[in-house]
């Protein structure tokens, strides 16, 4: 990033920049869509502490509050898809857990408190969580049960890796119980020079039921990918990449492309236009054009 690297740790208008201010842009959600409204979702304020604004203006909802990231403990407190919402949360890789989340609306509360282990170097993890939801007229003490796995391996300079979840969420008092099971295929391919495809499948399996409808999962199946060209020796400003990005939802029956000019405007991201259309399978006249402004990390 052509002099923003020596301006990391200099004085901006008389602030002091965090040394990693710059690399927490990668996150950010540019939001300028006729689909999606307008406005930024985790933009990092320049502080030494991770915090984000999020402030968005959709056709069915409105956005707006502030989410930190501190180490393994994440708050957030707004109102977000018009939902007010405070949350408190420690979700280590390994150790003790514990979560708070007081919602608004129709949408549930919960708290509880659990542990995480780790095995294999990592690529394995379990958890188990008590704790106490409620929504709507009924208040459920809960337990949550997880085993999530990963699993990488490289094919001459072809990237793969399966994802795994399985979990159980039981309701000792309404004697219910919900199972689930997902599963992710990814591979990341490099074409040519500058040329790199990513693409990726997923698939949910359910059994049972819930007490607390938030917490209710269902079949779905998707897929992704996306065809990224770098231009190779871009430093200044101009063209810094061409994307088309492509989406199945099985499921539900819709179809997404996009596409996508990014350009180097001297920023932490890559920022551009985008077009793009939407098919839907059982109600084409949902279907419509998709123009928005893209970004990408550098």
């Amino acid at each position: 990033m052509t002099g923003l690297a020596s301006a990391q740790n200099a004085p901006a208008g008389g602030v002091q920049l965090p040394a990693d201010y710059f690399g927490r842009f990668g996150s950010t959600q540019l939001v300028a869509s006729n689909t999606e409204g307008f406005g930024v979702r985790f933009l990092p304020l320049p502080l030494k502490a991770d915090l984000r604004l999020t402030l968005v203006k959709a056709p069915t909802y409105t956005d707006y509050g502030l989410s930190a990231q501190l180490g393994s403990l994440y708050a957030a407190a707004g109102v977000f898809y018009n939902v007010p919402r405070a949350e408190l949360t420690s979700a280590p890789a390994s150790g003790l857990q514990w979560s708070g989340v007081v919602q608004g609306g129709a949408s549930h509360s919960r708290f509880s408190v659990g542990y995480a282990t780790q095995v294999d170097g990592g690529k394995v993890r379990f958890l188990n969580n008590v704790g106490v939801a409620q929504q709507g007229g009924v208040t459920a003490p809960y337990t949550q049960s997880e085993v999530s796995a990963a699993y990488g391996r490289t094919f001459d300079r072809v990237n793969t890796a399966v994802y795994s979840t399985a979990r159980m969420y039981a309701f000792p008092v309404q004697g219910k119980a919900q199972g689930s099971l997902d599963v992710t295929l990814a591979l990341n391919a490099p074409l040519a020079q500058g040329l790199t495809l990513d693409a990726s499948h997923f698939e949910r399996f359910t059994v049972g039921e819930v007490a607390i409808p938030d917490f209710g999962l269902g079949r779905y199946e998707s897929s992704a990918a996306t065809l990224t060209y770098r231009v190779p020796g871009q430093e200044g400003f101009g063209v810094g990449a061409l994307r088309s990005r492509t989406s199945r939802d099985w499921t539900n029956r819709v179809t997404t492309t996009d596409g996508d000019l990014l350009l180097n405007v001297g920023l932490p991201v890559l920022l551009g236009g985008s077009v793009g259309y939407e098919w839907h399978d059982a109600a084409p006249t949902a279907n419509r054009w998709r123009f928005g402004v893209s970004t990408m990390p550098r």
